[in-house]
């Protein structure tokens, strides 16, 4: 469940939503640490959906959809609701 130090985290992307929407599955322990650039804490956290960049983070097919790792950085948003963004 853990990424020994780095600043990744796990991400599923389901392929019935937008390639750039996914539900958070993991967090690095080191991700957002960097006080510079992430002045008032994390973005996000395990449980959260996110948007992110289309071809953001590195892809891997599972049965359901894909996995995603992306860097702490790569994340534009956290969503309250997935199904709100449309297709």
């Amino acid at each position: 469940d853990r990424l020994s130090g780095d600043n990744s985290f796990f991400v599923f992307s389901l392929r019935r939503l937008a390639t750039n929407v996914g539900y958070v599955v993991s967090v690095g322990p080191d991700a957002y640490k960097d006080e510079e650039k992430f002045p008032h804490g994390a973005w996000c956290q395990k449980g959260d959906w996110v948007m992110f960049g289309r071809y953001a983070g590195s892809r891997f097919k599972i049965t359901d959809g894909e996995l995603r790792i992306l860097n702490d950085d790569e994340v534009i948003a956290v969503l309250d609701d997935p199904k709100a963004i449309s297709i």
